[in-house]
């Protein structure tokens, strides 16, 4: 029979492998050499913390409820974007708003403030430079890569490549997912259940990182990304390991935590475009 005695031993056991994993994670934050983005350093500790508790799979119901949800509002947003006066810009600020749908950044994710920012969103986060840029760009592309961000986001980021291949009917898209399951974010699991190989090439970029590390993704990925014409890269943490890469990126994201507010000087909640060149 199960006995307090037992109950003893298995809790000092649980305080043994917790000590152990603090241990390994404060061997990995004084390793100098090192020099890892915050996604990037969050694989680590994940590798380390599967070796003692086992693998995580807390987000799969919440990412298939949030691929759901958005899926159902994929209607109502594709018909916004064909009434506006500019779909690119409504299809690029619906892909925006989508990355708002982060658990790991934000903790709980409002259903009025997602709906707020999917359909009351105006113009903001568009410099009307970069937004021609990135038209210039497109006119005479032959390949653009989509680096996606998270689950649910990815339904809205479908949208937004629709929406220019309707515009750059010649554009051959690669969209990259995660290569294997990380928190929230988009896999290959995801991309099917919402129907993103229909409409473009998918591929896993070899990680479970947070985010798109050039030296650590593989070969496929990496060779995607540096053949593409433009690359378009969702959320913070694409922007934390890409930033400073030198390809023809087009951040697409939402100031989520103090740092971006601060290192962009933005609102919280603020949609960002920015061009990596």
């Amino acid at each position: 029979m199960y006995n307090s005695e037992q109950r003893k031993v298995e809790q000092e056991h649980e305080e043994e492998k917790k000590q152990q994993f603090l241990d390994q994670v404060k061997e990995i934050l004084k390793d100098e050499e090192m020099e890892l983005s915050p996604p990037e350093y969050l694989a680590e500790f994940t590798e380390v913390y599967e070796q003692y508790f086992g693998t995580q799979t807390a987000f799969d119901p919440l990412k298939r409820h949030f691929n759901d949800l958005m899926l159902s509002k994929e209607q109502e947003i594709k018909q916004r974007i064909e009434d506006s006066e500019d779909p690119i810009v409504t299809a690029v600020q619906a892909a925006q708003a989508g990355n708002y749908i982060d658990y790991i950044a934000l903790g709980e994710i409002d259903s009025e403030q997602l709906e707020n920012l999917l359909f009351n969103n105006g113009i903001k986060g568009l410099k009307p430079e970069v937004y021609q840029s990135f038209r210039q760009d497109l006119a005479s592309a032959q390949s653009l890569v989509y680096v996606t961000d998270n689950c649910g986001e990815i339904v809205v980021d479908k949208i937004l490549i629709q929406e220019l291949k309707k515009l750059y009917p010649h554009l051959h898209v690669t969209v990259i997912v995660r290569g294997a399951g990380v928190a929230n974010d988009a896999s290959m699991e995801d991309a099917r259940q919402v129907g993103m190989p229909d409409v473009a090439n998918v591929i896993g970029n070899g990680t479970r990182i947070a985010g798109t590390s050039m030296k650590r993704i593989s070969h496929e990925a990496r060779e995607a990304l540096n053949g593409a014409d433009v690359i378009i890269a969702k959320g913070q943490g694409n922007y934390e390991t890409m930033s400073g890469c030198g390809l023809n990126v087009y951040y697409l994201f939402l100031c989520k935590c103090d740092f971006f507010v601060e290192k962009f000087k933005s609102e919280y909640l603020e949609h960002m475009f920015i061009k990596e060149r």
